[in-house]
């Protein structure tokens, strides 16, 4: 069809996305084809409306339109199983002859259309193939043959096309997750209106129940909001003022007030929709192949074709040695034609990867293409940015050591409250966690580069680094080794002294995460060979997060290009690359491996448009789901390509011997064509 749409004067380029649907025109202002490239597509058999009366309201398709084509195939199937009966029944040929050309006809009238449009085209596609194989079959009287191979083929193709529509459902599950009107608040009063006529800034309501109809912040009100649409996380998240909310998710409870971020084009879901469109039409480099071998493939059948009708009964006229009547070699010939037929072995690798692609995006990955999942079935290495990645990206207290542990985080948050230092925020929020308020400082001093101090019920108080914490106190040396052990392990130790005595102490540390280790794991379980850490941190606590997290190999103190050469020497030896990081730091690394994986990528422009893969959700877990969905589509790619391929040598074989006959050849196109369709939507199924 591409193919057919250039051959229009005045088209540049045409290009068919049937995943989504979509047709891309480029063409000479001064030439218009617009109105040619209709006829063309109409005269395929296919409808075709403008995007922007396709985005309109318009009136959805008659019944006619929308199910002529199972119609054609209910009544082809129904004059072959009459002719089938008037032949038993012995009435006269010409009345089963009839009912067969009925099917004939009402089997094969779009096949013929499309033919003609690949002839204009001065194209040999299947159906060009499946035309003359039908059209033969009739002239030498085999008008049942015909009859079967034109049904089976119709069937074949309205089966692919319900393929198709179900592989387009995610996106139009996406698209209709979209409220169709925005409730905004306008002065005093809340207005319903288009999505696309609201602007930045903007106060959008969301009442219970509702969706949310533009990317946003709250600003009022908490709510749970179900986002499994862009994150894949089934669980609703607790959301509140300052948080990000996104288009598309449902306000489960509370009454919420959004400051609008994002016009209707540039919202979150919105983006996922045009790059998941854009991801389907790409052609993993399987695909590339398979179209190349095609263009080749099916002038060759073609002329051997030919070469297997004209030949033997040729040189039996010539040589007067009979090798079979004419019309027994046309018929092998015919037979050639429709097993020869590239369907199934056209088609094994771009369902495959259309419905891997819909599934990633059901669990909540971004993959921008069938090259990424194709690689990521190769990969053997896999390298981790360690903050935001392996680690929460925030300081967090991860122990407290304390007589009394309640009276040290009261005494530690009271000090800590005033400062902004991330450190101090940690303590804050341990303590706020655990229901522990700051309490009134006196004389509160900060102390640079050591901590901070001031007076709290009349006693002069301290949280400083143990450095700076001998000169004040006494340490015993059994809290000196426990201490020293904290920060072998990389973690930040802030000591409490009161009165010129040691309280205790309170190790803050960048969290790791705590599925990180399972990830890693379960990473060298599924075949990955080698893991490694590339952080810019100091070797101690590069150190602890490695042996927290189970990676096998790390390296410390490393400047961005540090990181991309460390990617360089990693393709060298493992080959196949990915590199997992937050898809903002890092871009060098991330853009020199194979395979560039941003994480909890919703609500960041730069993560969902720079990486190869994005991660929606702040969650490794879906990382081993990515590298196990690429085996999954090779394996079935794989099944699909040797499957095509054998049953048709097969067949081929058994054609060339005059073993096979017309019904034997459809099964070994349009059947197999089929059995590699019901495999790839395998794919779609969540594992």
């Amino acid at each position: 069809m591409s193919a057919s749409l250039r051959e229009v004067p005045g088209v540049l380029f045409g290009d068919i996305n049937f995943a989504s649907g979509l047709l891309v025109l480029e063409y000479d202002p001064e030439h218009d084809p617009r109105e040619r490239v209709i006829a063309v597509v109409r005269a395929s058999g296919h409808g075709v409306e403008p995007l922007a009366r396709a985005a309109e309201q318009v009136p959805p398709p008659s019944w006619w339109q929308e199910h002529r084509s199972a119609v054609a195939v209910l009544v082809s199937g129904a004059s072959i199983a009459l002719g089938y009966v008037t032949s038993a029944l012995n009435e006269s040929p010409l009345i089963s002859a009839a009912f067969f050309a009925l099917a004939i006809i009402a089997g094969g009238a779009l096949t013929l259309r499309r033919a003609l449009v690949s002839l204009r085209a001065r194209m040999l596609d299947m159906n060009v193939l499946m035309t003359v194989a039908v059209v033969g079959a009739a002239a030498i009287g085999e008008w049942q043959e015909g009859a079967a191979v034109i049904f089976l083929f119709a069937l074949g193709g309205w089966l692919e096309s319900r393929a198709l529509v179900r592989t387009r459902r995610s996106i139009r599950e996406l698209v209709d997750l979209t409220p169709a009107q925005a409730r905004i608040r306008r002065g005093e009063a809340e207005t319903l209106v288009r999505p696309d006529e609201v602007r930045v800034g903007e106060t959008l309501v969301v009442r219970p129940g509702e969706r949310v109809a533009l990317d946003g912040v709250i600003v009022a009100g908490r709510s749970a909001l179900d986002e499994s649409a862009i994150t894949g996380e089934s669980v609703p998240a607790e959301k509140g003022p300052g948080d990000q909310v996104f288009a598309g998710s449902l306000n489960t409870s509370g009454l919420l007030e959004v400051t609008v971020t994002a016009v209707a084009e540039d919202t979150t879901i919105a983006r996922i929709i045009h790059l998941v469109e854009d991801a389907q039409a790409t052609k993993a480099p399987a695909q590339r192949i398979v179209d190349r071998f095609s263009r080749w493939y099916t002038p060759s059948v073609v002329a051997l074709a030919v070469g297997i009708a004209v030949a033997p009964p040729l040189a039996g006229a010539v040589f007067g040695i009979s090798f079979g009547s004419f019309s027994e070699w046309l018929y092998r010939a015919l037979v050639l034609l429709v097993v020869a037929c590239p369907c199934a072995l056209v088609i094994s690798t771009p369902v495959a990867i259309v419905s891997a692609i819909t599934r990633a995006t059901r669990d909540g990955m971004l993959v921008k293409g069938g090259a990424f999942l194709e690689l990521a079935a190769k990969a053997r290495a896999v390298a981790f940015d360690k903050t935001g990645t392996l680690t929460r990206g925030r300081p967090a207290v991860v122990f407290v050591h304390a007589s009394d542990e309640r009276a040290l985080l009261e005494t530690a948050a009271s000090l800590e409250a005033h400062s902004n230092h991330p450190l101090a925020v940690a303590v804050v929020r341990y303590a706020a966690e655990r229901g522990i308020a700051p309490r009134p400082v006196t004389e509160l001093e900060e102390l640079a580069g050591r901590g901070v101090a001031g007076i709290l019920d009349d006693s002069r108080v301290y949280v400083v680094s143990p450095a700076f914490g001998t000169d004040l106190a006494k340490i015993p040396s059994s809290l000196e080794l426990s201490l020293a052990a904290h920060e072998s392990a990389g973690e930040t130790v802030l000591v409490v002294v009161r009165d010129s005595s040691v309280a205790g102490y309170v190790s803050v540390a960048d969290e790791v995460r705590p599925e990180a280790a399972e990830v890693v794991a379960a990473l060298h379980d599924a075949g990955i060979e080698h893991t490694v850490m590339l952080t810019g941190d100091n070797e101690r606590t590069a150190q602890g997060v490695a042996m927290a997290t189970g990676v096998r190999e790390y390296l410390s103190r490393l400047l961005p290009e540090d990181k991309t050469a460390a990617v360089r020497e990693l393709k060298g030896r493992y080959g196949v690359v990915a590199m997992v990081g937050d898809g903002i730091n890092d871009a060098p690394a991330l853009a020199t491996a194979d395979i560039g994986i941003a994480m909890g990528a919703a609500g960041s422009d730069t993560a969902i448009e720079t990486a190869d893969v994005a991660l929606m959700r702040d969650d490794l877990r879906a990382l081993p789901r990515f590298f196990a969905l690429g085996r999954r589509a090779r394996a079935i790619i794989t099944e699909n390509v040797v499957v095509s391929i054998a049953v048709k040598l097969v067949v081929l074989l058994l054609a060339l011997l005059g073993a096979a006959t017309l019904g034997m050849a459809v099964f070994a196109d349009t059947g197999v064509a089929l059995l590699v369709i019901l495999n790839s939507l395998r794919l779609l199924r969540a594992r």
